[in-house]
This record gives C-alpha cells, structure tokens and sequence, in this order.
C-alpha cells in the first residue's frame, strides 16, 4: 500500500479586537465602583480597576474619568456607562469617544500603524497596556476641548479690547472665568501621573515597547505640551486683562477720592464766604 505523506500543517489565528475609549468629564469614585458594579474585578489598585467581560474581553475604568472597553459591543457599552452614572449619580452629557482597533494574528509580525496595532497574541497585560494609553488620549481630548474653549473666549475679550479699546468681562466674571482656567489646570496637574510609565513596563521590554509605541502612534507627550502651551496662553491674556482691569478700577477710585476733595474744598470755601 502506497505511504502518503504527511505534511506539517500550521494554523493562522486571527482576530479583530476593537478598543473604545470614553471620557466621563469628571474624576471617579473607584471604591464606589468596585462595591456596586456587577462585573468581576480581576484587577483593582486606587487609580484603575480592571474587569474581566468574557471572551478576551475587558472594561478598564480609571479615576482621572476615562473608561475603556476591549472587545465589548456597543451595547453593553452603553449599559456600563449608564450603570456607572447612576453609581456615582453623574449627570448624562455627550462623552468624549476614541476607537482603536487590535488585530491577533499568531503568523504576523508585530506592528502598529496610525489606529491598529497587530500582535501575535493577546495577555491580561497587553489588554491592561493598550487601555491605559487610550484612556490616557481620550483624556488629553478632553482637557484639550475645555482648553480650547477658554481660549476662544479669551480671544473674543482680546479682539474687543483692539477694536473698541476695552473689553466686557470685568469684575466678578473675570475672576470667575480666572478660577475656571485655574480649576482646569489643577484637574491635570491631578492627573499628571497619567503620562508616566506605568508600573508593568518596568522589568517586561515587551510591554514596554507596545506601551513606547502605542503612546507615540496617538501623539500622548505632544498632546499634552500642546495643553499646556494653550493653558498657557490663556493664562498669559488673563493676566493682562486683569492688570487693566485692576488699573481702569484704581483710576476710577482716584478720580472719585480727587472728586471728594474738590467737593470738600469747595464746601470749605462757601462755608469762609458765608
């Protein structure tokens, strides 16, 4: 009977992994979370908890306001994010969203490219790595928006005071408007720790080199020197408008204590007279 031959047969493992990222606006109340969400915590520390979905999937909640789900469908999506706002009794706005997508493909070369990065194989720490610097970006969209709001609205203030050689806000908005930017900035400064490396980078090169691509794909650093160049910015043009404003109110109070005199001179005068 003829032999046939048997040939070594190696099979291709693929699959498409789609990561979305939310910002919530707002820090969270991870214990709160961790009591009352019904999903099982795999891994919880005070700055990120870390649940397991089923089917190499997994929700990633951070304190700085961010949440990411990998390889969870829309619709269960939805049903965290409204679980989570009832927990914590958030009010319901339109969140920011980033998507990414991960591709495991066991004969593949390791890649990342613009919005996909592909790997032979997928880990709870891969999962944890490729969250964290989504969440991270998701962020940085968000103090980046609320950055480039109050540097619209500084403009306007600036372009009145060009053309019409004074400007509106004055008083208790403009301190109010002051204390929005430095709210702002204190929320990041908060959250600084956000761009260090995270601790599971330290001894894996590995996990290192997905977190060092990952973070310089999605522009994490440049990002964020922009924020603080806008910030910056802002700050810089409110100081000015305070300073005139400051000026413009001690010319008044001159101009009222010069006025006060005179009257009291006069009276003085007519008083001598009678």
């Amino acid at each position: 009977m003829e032999r046939i031959p048997i040939t070594n047969l190696s099979y291709t493992i693929t699959m498409k992994k789609t990561i979305t990222g939310y910002h919530l606006g707002d820090r969270l109340d991870l214990k709160e979370l961790k009591n009352n969400l019904a999903y099982n915590c795999i891994y919880a520390d005070p700055t990120e908890l870390m649940y397991d979905a089923q089917n190499t999937s997994y929700i990633g909640i951070f304190d700085y306001g961010s949440i990411v789900f990998f390889g969870v469908d829309n619709s269960e999506q939805t049903t965290i994010i409204n679980s989570v706002r009832t927990i914590l009794k958030l009010d319901s706005v339109e969140l920011k969203r980033e998507n990414f997508d991960v591709e495991i493909d066991t004969n593949a070369s390791y890649k990342v490219i613009f919005d996909r990065l592909i790997i032979k194989e997928i880990s709870i720490d891969i999962a944890k790595i490729i969250m964290l610097n989504i969440a991270q970006s998701v962020a940085l969209d968000y103090y980046m928006e609320q950055s480039n709001i109050l540097l619209s609205q500084t403009y306007q203030f600036s372009l009145e005071l060009e053309e019409k050689g004074k400007f509106s806000i004055k008083g208790k908005r403009l301190l109010k408007f002051i204390g929005r930017l430095l709210n702002l900035k204190n929320k990041i400064t908060q959250n600084i720790y956000i761009f260090d490396s995270p601790t599971l980078t330290w001894n894996d090169e590995y996990l290192n080199l997905i977190n060092t691509d990952l973070s310089r794909e999605l522009d994490i650093k440049l990002r964020h020197t922009s924020l603080q160049d806008s910030l910056s910015t802002v700050r810089e043009n409110l100081e000015i408008l305070k300073d005139i404003n400051q000026h413009s109110h001690s010319s008044t109070l001159e101009l009222i204590v010069i006025a006060l005199i005179a009257i009291e001179i006069l009276n003085l005068i007519i008083s001598k007279l009678l």
